[in-house]
């Protein structure tokens, strides 16, 4: 092992722990509901593990639960997870010089953490110093997130029936705001999504989250026709 991966491994354990911590409320409250709503722990901590896509994982819960049908649940996890093509053409260059096994089991790994840590990097020209420091800030946040939406499924039978719903329209947004507070725009961002979110938490079938997210992508749009 090079020093060059193996500084690029920690970098990405140490730039990982505030991230992990961003997303825990959301870990908690998506297992919480899947318990509430007559998901196993277990089984949705494999759902968690295979989908690693808290938005696009939690939305079809909620849905599913106000009696929406499979194709409108489908649809808005489709949605959700549009934005990962952008995502997937920024980083295309990262992964073009990349092993084969690399550029096919890579991508899993890719959500909005993952991606505003590697922006947010300028010491990652290195193939093999990116593919250590995405496999491992990639990895230690999937191990992190199956294990809290566990968590939240062992606890979800002990809370209130109903409080994990009742708050998830905002924990949704608010443990996205982790890794976007050192960026001026995505934060203006995140913070639309919230305050939508949040006024629009009361309405049924997920409906509140899927109004943030469309007013997050609404306003960054607008900012992208500000001059920097």
């Amino acid at each position: 092992m090079t020093r060059t991966t193996t500084t690029g491994g920690l970098r990405a354990a140490r730039d990982t722990i505030p991230v992990a911590l961003s997303i825990a409320p959301f870990a908690l409250v998506v297992g919480a509901t899947g318990t509430q709503l007559g998901v196993p722990p277990l089984a949705d901590m494999a759902a968690a593990a295979t989908v690693f896509a808290g938005a696009a994982h939690f939305a079809p819960l909620t849905m599913f639960a106000a009696g929406a049908g499979v194709l409108a649940a489908l649809g808005a996890a489709v949605l959700i997870n549009a934005r990962l093509l952008l995502y997937s053409t920024a980083l295309e260059p990262r992964f073009r010089g990349q092993p084969r096994w690399f550029r096919w089991l890579g991508p899993a790994l890719l959500i909005d953490q993952t991606y505003l840590m590697v922006l947010a990097r300028d010491d990652l020209d290195d193939p093999a110093r990116f593919r250590r420091y995405w496999l491992v800030g990639g990895g230690l946040l999937l191990s992190s997130w199956v294990a809290l939406v566990g968590l939240g499924g062992v606890l979800g039978p002990f809370l209130p029936a109903g409080s994990p719903l009742d708050a998830a329209g905002v924990v949704v947004l608010a443990g996205m705001l982790g890794p976007r507070l050192t960026a001026v725009r995505p934060l203006l961002v995140a913070l639309t999504a919230l305050l939508v979110a949040t006024a629009a938490a009361p309405l049924p079938g997920g409906v509140g989250l899927i109004a943030g997210i469309a007013a997050g992508i609404a306003a960054g749009a607008l900012l992208d026709r500000v001059p920097s």
